[in-house]
């Protein structure tokens, strides 16, 4: 049986049900680097990046926070929280701002997991001009 294939950057969200409505907002961060960025021009070291944002209660502790990276697939897999209280808060602007500041913590934190060929200084650089072009790096 055939491995079904991610689009090279893929979001996902594990939401408490009171924030569950803004969960959605994610795919235009989402879509907006699926139409912007090409991994491959990064490198070889990565053909995925499955990014997951977490918002829970915080006294959850089933969610917790990791990066993986699985060489034979060259996938890197993400699960990092955003702060609860902070998305609860949240419009979608300001909602933006949080998840694009998330996935640059992601970007940061990645390299220690030792992924050969891909440039990480050239990668952050371009996706957080990126989000600076679209407002998501603004102050909220």
């Amino acid at each position: 049986m055939e491995k079904t294939a991610w689009p090279p950057i893929a979001f996902g969200t594990v939401f408490w049900k009171e924030v569950g409505d803004k969960a959605f907002w994610i795919t235009k961060i989402e879509r907006f680097l699926q139409h912007n960025i090409r991994l491959e021009d990064y490198g070889s070291g990565i053909s995925v990046i499955r990014f997951v944002s977490v918002a829970v209660l915080p006294t959850n502790k089933l969610h917790e926070e990791y990066i993986k990276y699985f060489k034979k697939h060259k996938e890197l897999v993400v699960n990092l929280k955003l702060d609860y209280h902070a998305v609860s808060r949240a419009d979608e602007p300001a909602f933006l701002q949080l998840v694009a500041q998330l996935f640059l913590r992601a970007i940061d934190e990645a390299p220690q997991h030792k992924v050969k060929n891909f440039d990480w200084a050239r990668f952050r650089m371009d996706v957080a001009g990126l989000f600076e072009a679209e407002g998501w790096l603004q102050a909220a």
